[in-house]
């Protein structure tokens, strides 16, 4: 499984402009600078507050702070939790976002649900005509990747063996990947 700290970086820009759109207070300023400080407990704090807004957009960027918070914290379980309370709230839906959920999933070995938020975040890529949406193709290979890995631990070796030959098709110098091809053809 592949996650790089950049993918949190951006997540967190992510948290920050929107609060700048949606006018959010100080708890977004205070909460997006602790987070990024590593400050977990005062983020947590303050992204809370938000969380328990009124105001949906404000209680949804909330919420996704509280994921990002608890991700960083190694709480994947929490953090899956709090970005489904995103996008129940009306966060915007994003590449970067299902990711880290499909990431979230896949930590807590549920490999079942963590295929469906990567597919889900495959899918918005393919269909998103915005181009400020479209993730990078780092993230997009390493969603890819994910997949591969979740079909895999579903003992899902036929759909594996199809994703790990249409990955190469894309990026066939991956020796990780051939290696996993390779197993794979003896399944």
């Amino acid at each position: 499984m592949k996650m790089k700290k950049k993918w949190t970086t951006i997540i967190i820009t992510a948290v920050a402009a929107a609060g700048l759109a949606c006018g959010c207070g100080n708890p977004q300023k205070e909460g997006v600078k602790a987070l990024e400080d590593g400050e977990y407990q005062e983020a947590e704090t303050q992204f809370q507050e938000m969380a328990r807004s009124s105001d949906r957009e404000e209680s949804a960027e909330g919420y996704r702070g509280l994921g990002m918070t608890y991700y960083e914290m190694e709480d994947y379980a929490g953090a899956l939790e709090a970005f489904e309370q995103a996008l129940e709230n009306g966060a915007r839906q994003s590449t970067q976002l299902y990711n880290l959920m499909g990431v979230c999933a896949m930590q807590t070995e549920n490999y079942e649900a963590a295929l469906e938020y990567i597919q889900s975040g495959l899918a918005l890529a393919d269909t998103s005509s915005d181009e400020k949406d479209q993730p990078s193709e780092d993230l997009l290979r390493e969603m890819k990747y994910n997949e591969i890995i979740c079909y895999e631990r579903q003992a899902d070796w036929e759909s594996a063996k199809q994703k790990a030959d249409e990955y190469l098709d894309e990026y066939p110098d991956d020796e990780a990947v051939q290696r996993e091809a390779e197993f794979l053809e003896t399944r």
